[in-house]
């Protein structure tokens, strides 16, 4: 039997998971929800799901999904996630994971009162290269891990969308919309060290830019998000992590990656691949590393599809998932209080 899956949210993000799931023989997507109804329908028509909804409860009721994807703004993830859980379902959640710390807390609470499973939409978790990493640090590769730089960002692209620029909705910006990804692929090479404390700054520059490159639905005075942050966080093991991010980048040579310190070596993750650098010199990787899938979205979902059947595990794990949303957290709430602070 295919498992029964329904989408919350009609945009960008749930008609990319609607495309990705039609690549899912094991999964049935049963119905979609948008509180606008034309947006319902619309995705409904566009990807041959037989039900709208402009009520979840109703959707929830009505078709008893087995699998819940949560692709609304991160305004709604935690309500939304919550009362999937609560109606029997197991759930991925779209980043960022919600709003603030209570929330994400109450999210991974209702998972384990429900005894479902839960799993977040991180698709770089799906290159095969940085599985292969994770396996040389865990191994021992690069020695004791001392430090790790994380960069992500665009080249003068600000994300278009209804949400993407409004904090009310959004959460946060740059560092919540994109360093977001790169910021949990690091997390999880490193084998989720535990946060401490974070120091950070933000800024929003496409305000006082004279022409600002916008490509978003309304105007540059609706905006309230950062597009440049930048972050330094202290992990209970002694290592550390910075962390930079930009909408509105000048072109760069700078890949989107992160960069792992050892003391045995450098490995530099960027555009798929990976560099060593041992006693100042670049050596050959020996890293064993699969080809990646065709889609990383479709492949998330083959793989917690797989997990609600009981083969394997969900890839993303509570910890990681909290470890996570406490450094976004912690940036907003030390660019806001000027300080270091406490996650």
């Amino acid at each position: 039997m295919k498992v029964r899956t329904a989408v919350l949210g009609a945009g960008e993000m749930g008609r990319e998971h609607l495309r990705s799931l039609a690549m899912v023989p094991q999964a049935q997507v049963v119905a979609v929800y948008d509180p606008s109804e034309d947006a319902g329908k619309k995705a409904a028509q566009d990807f041959q799901v037989p039900q709208a909804y402009t009520d979840l409860h109703t959707l929830l009721k009505t078709e008893k999904p087995e699998y819940v994807v949560v692709a609304s703004p991160a305004l709604y993830h935690a309500r939304q996630s919550i009362a999937a859980f609560e109606a029997g379902a197991h759930v991925l959640c779209e980043k960022p994971l919600c709003m603030d710390r209570g929330e994400a807390d109450a999210i991974v609470e209702a998972a384990k009162k429900a005894g479902r499973l839960f799993t977040m939409g991180f698709q770089l978790r799906q290159h095969r290269v940085d599985r292969a990493l994770k396996k040389f640090i865990a191994e021992g590769g690069l020695g004791q891990i001392y430090h790790t730089r994380v960069w992500a960002g665009h080249i003068m692209n600000y994300p278009w969308g209804r949400f993407h620029h409004r904090r009310e909705f959004s959460f946060g910006g740059v560092m919540a919309a994109t360093v977001v990804h790169i910021l949990d692929a690091a997390i999880w090479v490193l084998g989720c060290p535990e946060p401490v404390t974070v120091s950070a700054s933000c800024f929003r520059r496409i305000d006082k830019m004279p022409d600002p490159p916008i490509n978003f639905e309304g105007s540059v005075s609706e905006v309230t998000v950062e597009d440049f942050g930048h972050a330094h966080v202290r992990f209970a093991n002694g290592s550390s992590m910075s962390i930079d991010g930009s909408w509105l980048t000048h072109p760069t040579n700078r890949n989107v990656g992160f960069e792992v310190l050892g003391v045995l070596g450098v490995a530099k993750e960027g555009n798929h691949t990976v560099e060593l650098e041992k006693q100042s010199e670049i050596v050959p990787h020996e890293l064993e590393v699969e080809a990646d899938p065709e889609n990383y979205t479709a492949a998330e979902h083959e793989e917690f599809v797989a997990a609600i059947r009981g083969a394997g595990e969900p890839q993303v794990r509570f910890a990681e998932a909290l470890a996570v949303q406490r450094i976004l957290v912690g940036i907003y709430e030390s660019a806001a209080q000027g300080r270091e602070v406490r996650v």
